[in-house]
């Protein structure tokens, strides 16, 4: 999981973010080519997370698939499902555009490292 989101997106996925909650996959063989799941839970509102597609296989509809997936799990139990994204990240927006996800609020995110 980690691997596909290194080369996917530079994203914040490490190995036990999957531990976090629920993440569906789809495989090609042995590979792992597309992924999403949920990460943190704000009182009735879990959110969409490390959704990703290798990049040889985007444009299958398969983040798609997973998103929705994830959300008629929420909604079966009355959740609200969030996501946030890059704003340089334009193919991602557009599809969550097209899944009828709206913009909350524009935010800006800062990555912070210990150097050790």
């Amino acid at each position: 999981m980690v691997t596909l989101t290194d080369l996917a997106f530079p994203g914040f996925f490490r190995s036990r973010t999957c531990e976090m909650g629920s993440y569906y996959g789809v495989r090609s063989g042995a590979e792992l080519v597309a992924m999403g799941g949920e990460r943190i839970t704000l009182e009735g509102y879990p959110e969409l997370s490390g959704i990703c597609t290798h990049p040889a296989h985007r444009g299958k509809g398969l983040a798609a698939a997973l998103i929705w997936q994830l959300v008629r799990n929420h909604r079966r139990d009355g959740l609200v499902s969030w996501l946030h994204v890059s704003a340089e990240n334009h193919h991602a927006i557009e599809l969550y555009l097209r899944l009828g996800f709206t913009p909350a609020r524009k935010v800006k995110l800062h990555r912070i490292r210990r150097n050790d």
